[in-house]
């Protein structure tokens, strides 16, 4: 089963608990379900959002689910290249 959920916007400090409630719902709603983030209207994130995101995946894998992320502006595929999270996460454009 495939959850989607669509972010937007710019995800730091004053928009990440909104975030995380929306993934922490999708995967609690959902167990075992790969939940698809989609990106293309994310403008920024910063490390709150990654930190948010990696919490995710592993409350995810943990109940034999997953995260894919999907359709990441460059600016922001360039957070995770710089971070190597796009070697912890599946990337799709």
């Amino acid at each position: 089963m495939t959850i989607e959920v669509a972010l937007a916007g710019e995800i730091d400090v004053s928009t990440v608990a909104e975030v995380k409630e929306k993934l922490t719902g999708a995967i609690e709603a959902n167990p075992g379900a790969t939940v698809h983030v989609d990106l293309t209207k994310v403008e920024f994130l910063d490390s709150t959002a990654l930190g948010v995101l990696v919490g995710a995946l592993r409350r995810a894998r943990t109940s034999g689910g997953e995260i894919v992320l999907a359709g990441a502006r460059p600016n922001v595929a360039k957070v995770f290249q710089i971070t190597g999270l796009d070697k912890v996460f599946e990337i799709q454009s």
